[in-house]
């Protein structure tokens, strides 16, 4: 007889015939009939007998006496039930004694926006929570499955003549929230001087681009639309990141694109103009990726809830 192959619910029968030494008090705490008992007792012997090769339980005139075997079981037997229940009960987490350390690939326009606001909550809310971040990659969402991401915070677009890996519609059966949604806006240097008044599409297509190289791309939404009106971008240069191409437009004519909230950030620290982008385009919805078994962790469904809520001033 193996292991595997012995009813569970015997070893609490024979939990409690240990407490009780009798079948008739068994049968009351069970609810049971004493045949009922009696079978399951026989059950019991047939099963857990057969591999200790013990009886378990001898009739005396007392009612049911433990052998020396059984009765050395009853401790293990115990401690099992309770672990049984434990292990069934809700998760239960507390954020101020939480340890847990989380890995985040977060894109570039969106951790200037989120992780500040994320962070001095954190502080206060669970002091001893830890976040990695790292920067988002084309391979973020292959190690978001694989378990070796926690969240992944990028930017979709929206506008549905956007490529499908770009798109919110290519995510699928993803679990994901949408953070926040931001609208495309230009800098240009300030040594440009150019007059909110006579920017307009010509003057955007006269004016030199600084190209953000995004996930090994060559394609951006930007020129398809203006492939649909017969034209084309003017690249005068390509970058790896925003900063960059901040710093480039800061000492140049060129000008960059990039979604508003970081922008202004960018114009701050650079000295830029902001310019409204002269072409129509949907809004870059920012969203937040995990995977589903993490969907119940109560440790993640806080931290997701704490980002939601540093967002919520944005939406």
């Amino acid at each position: 007889m193996k292991l595997d192959h012995i009813d569970l619910n015997l070893l609490r029968l024979m939990l409690i015939l240990l407490e009780d030494g009798s079948v008739s008090r068994a049968a009351t705490r069970l609810n049971l009939s004493q045949s009922a008992v009696s079978k399951q007792l026989t059950r019991l012997r047939e099963q857990l007998g057969e591999v200790l090769n013990d009886p378990l339980f001898i009739r005396t005139g007392r009612g049911l006496t433990p052998t020396v075997r059984a009765s050395k079981l009853e401790q293990p037997l115990l401690q099992w039930l309770r672990d049984s229940h434990s292990m069934l009960l809700p998760e239960t987490f507390e954020p101020s004694q939480d340890e847990r350390n989380f890995t985040i690939s977060i894109c570039e326009t969106a951790f200037p926006v989120i992780i500040p606001r994320l962070m001095p909550l954190l502080a206060m809310r669970a002091p001893g929570m830890q976040l990695s971040i790292v920067p988002k990659t084309k391979h973020s969402v292959n190690l978001l499955n694989q378990g070796e991401l926690d969240l992944l915070i990028t930017a979709k677009d929206t506008d549905l003549r956007a490529q499908a890996s770009n798109s919110i519609f290519g995510l699928q059966d993803q679990p994901n929230l949408e953070l926040y949604r931001d609208q495309h806006i230009c800098l240009v240097g300030k040594k440009n001087h150019i007059p909110k008044e006579q920017w307009n599409i010509e003057s955007f297509l006269q004016t030199d681009l600084v190209r953000i190289y995004v996930e090994e791309s060559e394609f951006w939404l930007l020129d398809r639309v203006a492939a649909d009106q017969g034209q084309r971008l003017k690249d005068k240069a390509k970058v790896p990141d925003f900063h960059s191409a901040a710093l480039l437009a800061q000492h140049s004519n060129m000008m960059l694109v990039c979604t508003s909230i970081f922008a202004e950030q960018l114009a701050q620290r650079y000295a830029l103009q902001l310019l409204p982008l002269p072409f129509d385009l949907k809004p870059v919805s920012y969203r937040m990726l995990w995977t589903s078994m993490l969907e119940s962790d109560s440790a993640h469904q806080w931290l997701r809830d704490l980002i939601m809520q540093c967002c919520h001033e944005l939406q």
